[in-house]
């Protein structure tokens, strides 16, 4: 009985203590990358087509409209507009430096509504400075 007592710490003693199980802990799925989207190409510009006759007519009330715009600017005092009158001098000077670019490119509509804008502005400076 001794011996079998002893074959059995024997074996006790090779086979060691229990061991923990290894916690495996899932590793989380990885994140999604963001997908870089090309830009998307700016839509066509899209201008009113008119012909020939219509265009010239066009031309020339462009030209009319910035004409009476650069007039009506001409008799305005820079220096005696107070800080609000300054500023839409200002948006006056740059309708009519994009109207006149416009008229460069000979989009005449465009020239047309942005000295139409100067123009409206212009009038009513004039009356709120006399």
């Amino acid at each position: 009985m001794r011996w079998l007592c002893c074959v059995m710490v024997l074996v006790l003693l090779a086979a060691g203590c229990a061991k923990p199980k290894p916690v495996v802990v899932p590793t989380p799925p990885p994140k999604p990358r963001p997908v870089k989207k090309e830009p998307a190409p700016p839509p066509p510009l899209l201008l009113p087509r008119i012909g020939l006759e219509d265009e010239d007519r066009l031309r020339e009330e462009a030209r009319s409209r910035v004409e009476g715009a650069e007039q009506l600017v001409r008799q305005l005092d820079q220096k005696r507009l107070a800080g609000e009158q300054q500023e839409t001098y200002l948006t006056i000077q740059s309708f009519l430096f994009k109207a006149r670019e416009a008229f460069s490119t000979e989009d005449f509509f465009r020239a047309f509504n942005l000295a139409d804008k100067a123009q409206v502005l212009a009038q009513e400076l004039l009356r709120m400075v006399r």
